[in-house]
């Protein structure tokens, strides 16, 4: 992604939380962002796909530094999980996302409310699994209903602050006390063999949530468009770049070289022009890492 269009979706973005999403219109994002309607329809094709741009960019982000915390610690610690879990608490203050999420939740709009409630699920689907990593396979059954709760619990905190105080909350310490009542709360669930959410619902959630933007050979070819875009001479982004196509080439690709290599690639290309290509790409880099597990 150029400058240009990160500056778009920057005056876009506070556009929206200013004047609301639906009082914004495009020619409202021309004027002050003083691009041609023309420049717009080249980098979205919908106010609609603007703004689903800006929440995915934020996703990513917060997918990518979720996954760089935990390389080289124990999966099973709930304090790795605790941190894990603020990084997207942090990622929503620090961009003000809350109030955008809350137009959609309530927007009339099919196509942003499915992008929301996809975006909901995989972020469960990802707790669920952060879980049994957690506690074990035996809370594999339960893990959903768990990732709901704990889910719930966090999000019905943060409204219930939100609306009483103008005091800045702790969500770290908000994560580690939901965290340690999960400590009672999982075990007694597994104990009791307790069930609430329908195993329709439970597809309906693992359909949404098996979100792979990119098949390997998507992923490796658009990694090699995204070099060909690099100046010719060699350089550590280049470096970075070719060994990712390589050992996604072959045959075995060795994940924990992926996963270390592909941090360094992301970090050689902040503060670039290319810096949120170079994240998406990353982002899937790690969705196949972590479907390869």
């Amino acid at each position: 992604m150029n400058d240009r269009k990160k500056h778009v979706l920057l005056i876009a973005k506070q556009l929206f939380i200013d004047k609301g999403f639906h009082s914004t219109s495009i020619q409202d994002i021309l004027d002050a962002a003083q691009i041609s309607k023309g420049t717009f329809y080249n980098y979205f094709s919908s106010k609609n796909e603007c703004l689903m741009a800006i929440l995915r960019d934020a996703y990513y982000i917060s997918y990518l530094r979720r996954n760089e915390l935990a390389i080289g610690k124990d999966l099973t610690d709930p304090a790795l999980l605790s941190a894990q879990i603020e990084i997207r608490l942090t990622m929503n203050r620090e961009q003000n996302l809350l109030p955008l999420f809350e137009t959609i939740v309530h927007s009339p709009d099919d196509e942003l409310r499915q992008f929301v409630k996809q975006m909901h699920f995989r972020e469960l689907a990802w707790i669920a699994k952060r879980l049994v990593n957690v506690y074990g396979e035996e809370i594999k059954p339960y893990s959903y209903d768990c990732a709901s709760l704990l889910f719930g619990f966090i999000q019905h905190a943060l409204n219930v602050w939100k609306s009483s105080t103008t005091e800045r909350i702790d969500t770290m310490k908000l994560v580690e006390f939901v965290m340690q009542r999960m400590e009672v709360i999982v075990p007694d669930i597994i104990k009791r063999d307790a069930h609430f959410l329908s195993q329709n619902l439970l597809e309906d959630m693992l359909t949404a949530a098996d979100f792979y933007p990119m098949t390997r050979e998507v992923l490796i070819e658009s990694l090699q468009k995204f070099i060909s875009q690099l100046p010719e001479e060699e350089s550590q982004r280049t470096l970075y770049s070719q060994f990712l196509v390589d050992e996604l080439s072959s045959d075995q690709p060795r994940l924990y070289l992926l996963e270390s290599v592909v941090r360094s690639f992301r970090e050689a290309f902040e503060g670039s022009e290319l810096q949120l290509r170079a994240i998406e790409l990353s982002a899937a880099v790690w969705l196949f890492i972590n479907k390869s597990q």
